[in-house]
């Protein structure tokens, strides 16, 4: 005997690939972050600095990224002449993406998807990022100030 309303209450498949996408974009909006949606593909952007978490979303697949935006180093220049603690400000934006990284992997495992996370890179990117700026940072006050490493 068929059940005509399990085969009713069945999404397509293009209905169930909204459905997911629509809870990752509610997980990452409720972690205060700028969603966008571009076909398979949830982009969350972190409020503080231009870093982004990727969610790629297949059949039964799916792959979550972070990465930088390209005006990352040019936020980090600001943030480090006004005197912020760049590191430490991007140490917690890491942590806050990979938490909300594990989250989504979460949902989507309970889901039945198999799920890759692939942060290490794009974390080693932005922290690259942060020493180069540091690094350039501490030239220009030691040129400019006569003022030391031991001193800054």
């Amino acid at each position: 005997m068929i059940n005509f309303y399990a085969l009713d209450s069945k999404l397509s498949i293009g209905e169930e690939m909204m459905s997911v996408l629509d809870e990752i974009r509610e997980i990452m909006e409720d972690h205060d972050l700028e969603v966008t949606l571009n076909k398979n593909m949830v982009i969350g952007l972190h409020s503080s600095v231009p870093i982004v978490l990727k969610v790629y979303v297949g059949r039964r697949k799916a792959s979550i990224e972070l990465e930088a935006e390209e005006d990352l180093r040019d936020v980090l220049d600001e943030l480090v002449e006004s005197g912020e603690d760049i590191e430490s400000l991007v140490d917690d934006v890491l942590s806050e993406l990979r938490d909300v990284a594990i989250e989504i992997g979460r949902a989507l495992e309970n889901k039945g998807y198999r799920v890759e996370l692939n942060l290490r890179e794009g974390e080693n990117d932005v922290r690259d990022i942060v020493e180069e700026v540091t690094e350039e940072y501490e030239e220009i006050l030691e040129e400019e100030l006569g003022i030391s490493e031991e001193e800054f």
